[in-house]
């Protein structure tokens, strides 16, 4: 469970991020603060995972805010300029949320969350506690009306057209309406890899690397031109090692 607590001057901002983290429910609510002050003295006494903070606040700036704490928990800043984004993630934020807060976008923000406590609490047991794939890192995709969840594990490769990508998985490919971008933003850098415009493929995947292509599932997808050098200079710092 994610404890989590709002602060926000705003009666209305609260209420629309409680009824949004309501639908999540590995989220728990412990407080919630119109004056910043109250919440910075219930933080010092109480630990929790995870801030939702306003940045323009009455008596205290958001972006001080965490000076203030001697260990702050991750923090998600909340606000209705786009302008202090950079100062936010300078601030080492884990999302930047702008106002008025969509329910996907904020989902994809507890997902970054979760990744983010998960390798953190992974990484204060030891490895015999703690098998390595103990932890299997998921994402929801959008899709029409729906939410599917995806293990990132199993996505083999995506290809996008127009405003449009589909998963590619185990299970039925899903079609969503993302820019490739966007889902780049969603995977690990480390595990995927755009190897063409409208294609990223999933390295562990990859059964066959050839001159023009890789074949995943023995399907064979496309490599432009555009991309070639990169990947096949990553393919053969890879080359010998068993797990890509």
């Amino acid at each position: 469970m994610i404890n989590y607590v709002i602060i926000d001057d705003e009666p209305s901002a609260i209420e629309v991020l409680q009824i949004h983290l309501n639908k999540i429910p590995s989220f728990s609510l412990k407080a919630t603060f119109r004056d910043p002050i109250e919440g910075l003295e219930y933080l010092q006494e109480n630990e929790v995972d995870l801030i939702f903070l306003d940045i323009n606040m009455p008596k205290l700036s958001g972006l001080s805010f965490p000076k203030f704490l001697q260990k702050p928990p991750l923090i998600i800043f909340t606000t209705a300029y786009s302008e202090y984004a950079l100062k936010s993630y300078e601030l080492k934020a884990i999302d930047y949320l702008l106002k008025p807060i969509e329910f996907d976008r904020l989902l994809q923000a507890t997902m970054k969350v979760q990744d983010t406590l998960n390798q953190n609490r992974g990484a204060k047991k030891s490895d015999s506690e703690v098998p390595s794939d103990s932890t299997e890192q998921t994402i929801f995709i959008k899709s029409g009306s729906e939410f599917h969840q995806l293990a990132i594990k199993n996505i083999k490769h995506i290809e996008s057209e127009g405003n449009y990508v589909t998963f590619h998985s185990d299970k039925s490919p899903i079609l969503a309406r993302y820019k490739l971008s966007e889902v780049l933003d969603l995977l690990p850098p480390n595990q995927f890899v755009k190897i063409h415009r409208s294609n990223v493929v999933a390295l562990k995947h990859i059964e066959t690397v050839k001159s023009y292509c890789v074949v995943i599932n023995g399907k064979e997808i496309p490599i432009s031109s555009k991309y070639r050098e990169e990947f096949f200079d990553l393919i053969n710092r890879l080359a010998g090692k068993s797990d890509i």
